[in-house]
């Protein structure tokens, strides 16, 4: 499979870079998605109340990963008619439990948080919450 070329659009997306490059720890990047906007691919139309959201599953090492982009322009239109739009705070602590997040998927440029990655930032997001 060919991977696209990533051009960073915005500052998380340069974050991203960095933590590819070991310039800064992958969960410090983490913390600054959970802060930024996400766009989340889904099958069906999302309503108001966010029912009818039907998330776009990958599957790696037969764990299932939710794919989530850092950029509205970045979801190929043939993944998902539609897309979600909330902070990364918000999504994270709507996953359940044993689902991982693959962000931006097809991209050179795509970070892997597995289901037990998610499960400790929600306890970090939570944490921060309540304090």
């Amino acid at each position: 499979m060919t991977l696209l070329d990533f051009a960073p659009q915005n500052a998380i997306e340069r974050q991203i870079l960095n933590a590819q490059t070991g310039a800064v720890p992958g969960d410090s990047v983490m913390l600054e998605i959970a802060a930024a906007e996400l766009f989340i691919p889904s099958l069906q139309e999302v309503r108001q109340d966010g029912s009818g959201f039907r998330p776009v599953l990958l599957e790696q090492d037969d764990l299932a990963f939710v794919a989530a982009f850092t950029a509205i322009g970045r979801q190929p239109q043939d993944m998902a008619g539609y897309a979600l739009r909330m902070t990364g705070r918000h999504f994270f602590l709507r996953l359940p439990p044993g689902y991982g997040v693959i962000f931006n998927p097809g991209y050179d440029a795509q970070m892997l948080l597995p289901p037990h990655g998610v499960a400790a930032l929600q306890q970090d997001l939570r944490r921060a919450q309540s304090s």
